[in-house]
């Protein structure tokens, strides 16, 4: 049959009320397994699907989830999107996804578009836009790896734990015997990737490195392009000391790599180096790249049961999660194969 039945001929069939009928379709309780039973099947058979625009009209309260994104081609986003948006449509929500580019001013729009469209909540992951509490005004979200400045409210953040990530890749380098390390890192002021180079500070000073062997290059974008660029001029000034790398995105390492190996260094011989993010194609370059795992299935399901008790009334469980990561080691630092986690 066709999906044009109605909760009240549904109820007929049934024999109970309307009422009861969509406490079944909502999983709302008081009622027993048999009438359960009776109303699924019902439902079933005659392919029905629940009017989901008219039921948020009437509770005022949309199923609707905006993700708002970075950059959607970068993997480690596509991955992590996926996994929200599995893990909210098994609770019956829908997502909708935008894509702002690391661009201000498309966030800006992007932000206002997704509060217009009467979403009841937003997955945000900000490309470092600042004063965007009057545009999301009361509405529950939660913060992927970046959070605005002055953010208040009925919010939480979840974020890999980006200083013991930059500890881990910058250790590596030192245990490899490295003893001038460069940062490759961004120029915004994003919280992921200031925590990494705490992270890298972290290491050396526990490593005994004084002051000036901190070394850092800020980049104005995070992609292969710069980092390819930035490490050529780097290497054609003739007075390059670096044997360690820690890029803090895995497209700055993979940048890195073509510059270094097109200037005929040799890798890890010469120079080591370490990406973050565990892209697949780290694991299948011509010299496989060590690099900072982030447990993306964590976090996507972590994100949808913090902002379920939000919408729910509760408070988020905690203000910051933190997910653990690990270092993935390959032939970058090594040279030969060796375990795969290094926590």
């Amino acid at each position: 049959m066709n999906g044009n039945i109605s909760i009240k001929d549904i109820s007929k069939q049934a024999g109970v009320s309307i009422a009861t009928v969509s406490r079944v379709i909502n999983k709302n309780g008081r009622y027993s397994k048999e009438t359960e039973k009776r109303v699924m099947d019902i439902i079933r058979k005659n392919n029905y699907v629940p009017n989901l625009v008219a039921k948020g009209l009437r509770t005022q309260k949309m199923k609707n989830v905006g993700i708002i994104v970075p950059d959607i081609t970068n993997e480690f986003f596509m991955k992590l999107v996926y996994e929200i948006e599995k893990n909210f449509f098994s609770k019956g929500y829908e997502t909708f996804l935008c894509n702002t580019d690391e661009d201000e001013e498309t966030e800006r729009k992007r932000v206002r578009m997704m509060a217009m469209q009467n979403v009841c909540s937003l997955v945000y992951v900000s490309g470092g836009m600042s004063n965007i509490e009057h545009m999301i005004k009361d509405l529950p979200t939660v913060f992927i790896d970046r959070i605005p400045d002055e953010t208040k409210g009925n919010y939480c953040m979840i974020s890999s734990d980006n200083i013991q990530g930059g500890f881990l890749a910058t250790r590596e380098l030192m245990e490899c015997g490295c003893e001038n390390i460069l940062l490759l890192t961004s120029r915004k002021k994003i919280s992921a990737y200031s925590e990494r180079f705490e992270g890298y500070v972290k290491a050396l000073v526990q490593g005994g490195r004084e002051a000036d062997a901190i070394h850092v290059v800020y980049l104005d974008q995070v992609n292969y392009r710069t980092a390819y660029e930035t490490m050529s001029r780097l290497l054609d000034a003739e007075d390059f000391i670096y044997d360690g790398i820690f890029a803090t995105s895995d497209w700055l390492a993979l940048g890195c790599y073509n510059a270094l190996t097109e200037h005929g260094y040799s890798i890890p011989e010469e120079v080591k180096l370490v990406g973050y993010d565990d892209i697949s194609i780290t694991q299948f370059n011509a010299v496989p790249i060590t690099t900072v795992h982030q447990q993306i299935d964590i976090m996507g399901k972590t994100v949808v049961e913090q902002l379920l008790r939000i919408l729910g009334g509760e408070s988020a469980l905690q203000e910051v999660v933190k997910v653990p990561v690990y270092l993935n080691v390959r032939e970058s630092t090594r040279g030969r194969k060796m375990p795969k986690k290094y926590e």
